[in-house]
């Protein structure tokens, strides 16, 4: 059972053979929620939140290697609007794995913008990079994306685009090979350096229409949006 104090959470040890590489593991929980994340105790007893843990139906699913110490916690953070919202589970998900906050004044804003430099940021933060410092809150994540290939750094502080942000998770997860066509009725209106992102975000349940059978590429990705999307993500790639 999770607890939200991390000092009552129960510990669990998961040990894999030698030689079989990072694999999949799955710890029963009975009282899983969108907020419930495993948290690595390393050696020296300090501990670290498991940012691409994902929540399945009976638990807590990562990608482990090894011999690991874990702890199962509910982490959730409460926001004042997000009660009734369509993405608070999705908010709740994101926001217990530290990969974004609230905007202040116990709110999350879920339908704000998010700029080029949050998602950069965000997407360092998920693949463990430190991205504190700076001469901006974002420099050290917009950095990071450059680097490995993530986007090109330019206008890290224009709000990012539904076809930008599919293309950001599809590098993040190694540009994989898509096949086949969209068939949204605004189909023609992506970018074609973004097509086979949108088209992998769509087939992996990731990306979906707007309505009226549109993709809508072009319109900015809100924050609920966002969470909504590295929610789906995480639970595909895992």
């Amino acid at each position: 059972e999770a607890s939200r104090n991390s000092n009552t959470a129960p510990t669990v040890k998961v040990e894999l053979p030698k030689g079989t590489g990072e694999t999949k593991v799955e710890i029963p929980v009975s009282n899983v929620k969108p907020g419930t994340v495993a948290v690595i105790v390393h050696p020296d007893g300090t501990e670290e939140i498991v940012r691409g843990s994902v929540v399945t139906e009976t638990g807590v699913a990562l990608r482990a290697e090894g011999d690991v110490r874990l702890k199962i916690i509910d982490n959730a953070k409460r926001f004042n609007d997000m009660a009734d919202h369509w993405a608070k589970d999705a908010v709740e998900f994101a926001s217990s794995r530290e990969l974004f906050n609230g905007v202040g004044n116990d709110a999350f804003g879920p339908d704000r913008s998010m700029t080029r430099g949050m998602v950069s940021t965000v997407l360092a933060r998920l693949a463990g990079a430190d991205t504190a410092g700076g001469e901006t809150w974002y420099a050290k994540g917009t950095v990071w994306a450059v680097e490995n290939g993530i986007s090109d750094g330019t206008a890290p502080e224009q709000p990012v685009t539904r076809e930008q942000l599919a293309a950001m998770l599809y590098r993040y997860a190694g540009s994989p090979a898509v096949s086949g066509e969209l068939s949204f009725d605004d189909t023609t209106v992506i970018s074609i350096w973004a097509y086979d992102a949108v088209r992998w975000c769509v087939d992996n349940g990731i990306l979906n229409g707007v309505g009226g059978n549109r993709m809508a590429p072009q319109d900015l990705a809100r924050r609920g949006q966002v969470a909504a999307m590295l929610m789906r993500f995480l639970q595909a790639t895992v």
